[in-house]
């Protein structure tokens, strides 16, 4: 079974991500059980839980990544903060986002500032992978 987190992204990173512009994830940590899928919360001034993600290889700096691609270049000459590079391998938007307001009052979400498994919101994970989704890479 797919393990996967929680997390935020700004808008700005998030429409390079849709574009395939941006193909990597760039984090500083790594969480301690492998994960395959990333729940994207699309910062303000959306506010609201978008897209899912399904990973490919998480990549330690000092090891190199691809050079095409957004910030790629900037992680293996070691000028971001990040350690962790997440290989993007599909991206998929939820046709109906879960708006912030759904999220607290139905989920009792709050979007994360580093990161929350997807056992910690079970009946959210579960609406999220039964609805539609179109897939953007």
């Amino acid at each position: 079974m797919k393990k996967g987190i929680y997390l935020s992204i700004k808008p700005e990173f998030t429409k390079r991500i849709e574009t395939g512009e941006k193909n990597y994830e760039f984090r500083k940590y790594y969480p301690k059980q492998k994960i395959d899928i990333l729940y994207v919360y699309e910062t303000a001034p959306t506010c609201a839980l978008k897209y899912i993600i399904e990973l490919g290889n998480i990549i330690e700096y000092p090891n190199k990544i691809s050079k095409e691609g957004y910030g790629n270049s900037d992680f293996n000459d070691g000028l971001k903060k990040s350690k962790y590079a997440y290989e993007i391998k599909h991206v998929d938007i939820l046709e109906k986002p879960i708006t912030l307001l759904q999220l607290r009052n139905i989920y009792n979400f709050f979007p994360p500032q580093g990161y929350a498994y997807d056992e910690r919101y079970p009946e959210l994970t579960n609406e999220i992978n039964n609805s539609e989704i179109k897939r953007l890479i």
